[in-house]
């Protein structure tokens, strides 16, 4: 039966996704925009944002800003919060949509911030985002309208059954540690369910909710970048089945948006969503507390090591 998120008025009411121009992101973006939300798209390329922007202004009457981030860049993602912060004091929903998968090797498996690309997207780069809008997030608590209770929505996935908490080849130097692409992806989006669940934790008592959506398996065009690394006859294969198999991206954001909106995901906050209905974790580290608190100092220090602080 398809998933259906029954409509709330957003009137009044700040939102950001990240990769919202395309696929789950977009469709996120469409349904809080016709909700009356103020959105802002956080993606790369500023003209596929643009243009997002603008079928969604088509569609609903409410155009979306466009705001520019590069979660491979640690410098792009502080100078996205600064331009937000300049323009808005809160933020009512935070989606941490954006994902990456790739099989470079090498150097070329490596950011500018050397760092390895899935553990920077997927992972680090959107624990930095987040931490740096928390203010806004509980200035947002503090000053509610219409008693909405802000909230943050991680998109992430079941593939964090096969994650591990592994962290031997996020440095240059343990490239020929690199996992196969899956196994990356995995881990990564393990390591921001683990610390999710712990910033869940943290910021309850200044009523600011955190939940994890596993979309479920999504014709995501994730696989169909130009840049993830993947030969072509995959990217083809993997997007044939996708077609046949999947869910439509307006259905694989369904969960996302029902978190991000509705009064059920405010009665509770750190769970695990699918289909609309709070699920088991996909991996049971996430609730490992000793392991959450070593995992989540590892992540601090890795960002403080480039000069970054995570304070919440």
């Amino acid at each position: 039966m398809p998933l259906s998120v029954e409509k709330r008025d957003l009137t009044g009411l700040t939102a950001i996704v990240t990769g919202g121009n395309a696929g789950i992101g977009y469709e996120t973006v469409r349904m809080l925009s016709e909700m009356g939300a103020t959105v802002t798209i956080a993606c790369r390329n500023a003209e596929k944002g643009q243009a997002a922007a603008e079928g969604i202004e088509k569609i609903t009457g409410n155009k979306p800003e466009v705001g520019s981030i590069d979660l491979c860049s640690f410098a792009s993602v502080a100078a996205f919060v600064e331009s937000f912060k300049s323009k808005h004091d809160r933020i009512d929903i935070l989606v941490n949509n954006a994902g990456f998968v790739s099989m470079a090797k090498g150097d070329e498996a490596y950011t500018g911030d050397g760092l390895e690309t899935d553990a920077q997207v997927n992972h680090l780069s959107q624990f930095l985002l987040t931490s740096q809008l928390m203010p806004l997030l509980k200035h947002a608590a503090q000053n509610k309208i219409r008693d909405f209770v802000p909230r943050v929505v991680v998109v992430s996935s079941d593939a964090g059954k096969v994650g591990k908490v592994n962290t031997s080849y996020w440095e240059k130097q343990g490239q020929d540690k690199l996992p196969w692409f899956f196994g990356r992806y995995g881990d990564t989006k393990l390591a921001f369910a683990i610390v999710s669940k712990k910033l869940a934790d943290i910021v309850e008592s200044d009523g600011v909710l955190v939940h994890m959506v596993h979309p479920g398996y999504v014709a995501s065009d994730i696989h169909a970048k130009n840049d993830n690394g993947l030969p072509q006859f995959m990217t083809k294969t993997m997007g044939w089945i996708m077609n046949l198999t999947a869910r439509t991206a307006a259905q694989g954001a369904m969960t996302s948006v029902y978190c991000a909106v509705s009064v059920e995901a405010e009665k509770s906050t750190g769970k695990y969503w699918y289909s609309n209905k709070i699920a088991n974790y996909p991996n049971s580290v996430i609730t490992n507390q000793e392991a959450a608190d070593k995992f989540w100092n590892d992540s601090v220090n890795v960002l403080k090591e480039r000069g970054y602080e995570i304070l919440i």
